[in-house]
């Protein structure tokens, strides 16, 4: 195949896919808009004077689809869940929780009556950023206790 072939060929093949492109944007455009689908390339043509310029006969035929995956390929592996033991002892609180559960009336108080639960979650964790590493350590104790987990 010479050169001139191989770039008339490029250029039909570019100029199908503009095309199709064009289709494809007008359907959907029609479609969003709420008009009738049937305004093609060759209705614009006709309105705009548009022309191939590389003639009709130079046009390839539409491309064909994207082949179906085969029927022989493996399927995904759908991965199996743990099964919940609704027996299972819960996980203990962080010290942090543990801190926020005594806390959480203090700080209620100390804001008033009308702080939502977000202000006073809010100052509880300002005031564990602002609490000592000895002082936590004192929670963390608590949440290091015997755990029935362990036993489980």
């Amino acid at each position: 195949m010479s050169n001139v072939a191989k770039v008339v060929t490029g250029l039909a093949t570019l100029q199908a896919a503009v095309q199709d492109l064009s289709r494809a944007y007008i359907a959907h455009t029609n479609t969003v808009l709420g008009r009738s689908p049937g305004t093609t390339m060759e209705m614009i043509a006709a309105s705009t004077g548009f022309a191939n310029p590389l003639g009709e006969a130079l046009m390839l035929a539409p491309r064909a689809t994207t082949p179906a995956p085969k029927a022989d390929a493996p399927e995904e592996k759908k991965r199996k869940k743990r099964a919940h033991d609704p027996n299972a002892p819960k996980r203990p609180l962080t010290p942090y929780f543990l801190y926020m559960q005594s806390a959480r009336q203090i700080i209620a108080s100390d804001l008033g009556e009308g702080a939502k639960p977000g202000q006073i979650s809010e100052e509880g964790t300002r005031r564990w950023k602002a609490m000592d590493e000895d002082e936590k350590k004192v929670w963390g104790a608590w949440a290091c206790c015997p755990r029935v987990i362990d036993s489980y």
